[in-house]
């Protein structure tokens, strides 16, 4: 399995063990806040929002996954319209699910035994798939995002 690191943070800001050094938003809730002396606004939020949001249904279609399975959903703010536990995601639907994790609405995997997607804290997402997803890579660049090989956090058994 290809894993995938994908970000807003660009890794040559990284300390020796990994951390990023630069203080830069890594919620919704950050809006109105500034960070290295510029505000964050809302368009310019919602711009990188729908860059990760390309990038996740990018890699899916480069890997030919029509649909992934919810695991282990987490809904502590008792979201209504939170996905359950084994409902099934299509491709073109799984744009509204990882908003609404990158937005901390609630946290669930998405995942098939080929592949997944994973959002973490901060605004990490790690995506993995069965082939090298090199069309999908250069596109979520190009929308101002760093992909990186690396292996998700999240992952169980994924190698």
């Amino acid at each position: 399995m290809y894993q995938y690191r994908i970000t807003k943070y660009n890794p040559s800001r990284r300390d020796l063990g990994g951390a990023y050094a630069i203080d830069e938003w890594t919620s919704r809730s950050d809006i109105g806040k500034s960070f290295g002396g510029v505000r964050l606004t809302e368009s310019d939020y919602l711009r990188i929002e729908q860059a990760y949001l390309e990038a996740a249904v990018a890699f899916l279609k480069e890997a030919r996954i029509d649909e992934l399975t919810v695991v282990g959903p987490e809904n502590h703010s008792k979201v209504p319209a939170a996905p359950q536990d084994g409902s099934r995601i299509k491709t073109e639907d799984v744009p509204e699910v990882v908003r609404s994790l990158l937005r901390e609405d609630f946290w669930c995997k998405l995942e098939t035994p080929v592949a997944f997607i994973h959002v973490g804290y901060d605004y990490y997402m790690y995506i993995g798939t069965p082939i090298e997803c090199g069309c999908a890579s250069v596109a979520a660049q190009a929308n101002g995002l760093f992909v990186e090989a690396f292996k998700s956090p999240y992952a169980q058994s994924a190698a």
